[in-house]
């Protein structure tokens, strides 16, 4: 069975003193870019109750998932979303549905 596309997960902590609003404005900030990557299909992003965001990325293959870290690295709307980020607390993941015969 073919599957249509992968999820990036990406979890991390903000660092001391940003505020929510200033974390959805970033993350909201990056979406125009992200939108003229190869194989994005969407994004939404989540908060849990241990204050760590959740984002999931949508992507047509994981191999586009992967290369769109690098694609992304240099871009303003990337860096001062980044600039918010405690950096050591990042984790990223990619989900694909299971294969079923």
């Amino acid at each position: 069975m073919e599957r249509k596309h992968v999820v990036e997960l990406v979890k991390w902590k903000s660092k001391p003193k940003v505020s929510n609003d200033e974390m959805v404005s970033a993350v909201d900030g990056i979406l125009p870019d992200l939108e003229t990557l190869p194989g994005f299909i969407s994004q939404t992003l989540y908060i849990d109750e241990d204050g760590y965001w959740v984002d999931l990325y949508h992507w047509e293959t994981r191999e586009q998932g992967v290369a769109s870290n690098d694609l992304m690295a240099a871009r303003p709307s990337f860096l001062a979303l980044m600039d918010l980020i405690d950096p050591t607390s990042v984790s990223i993941a990619f989900l694909s549905l299971p294969d079923i015969a």
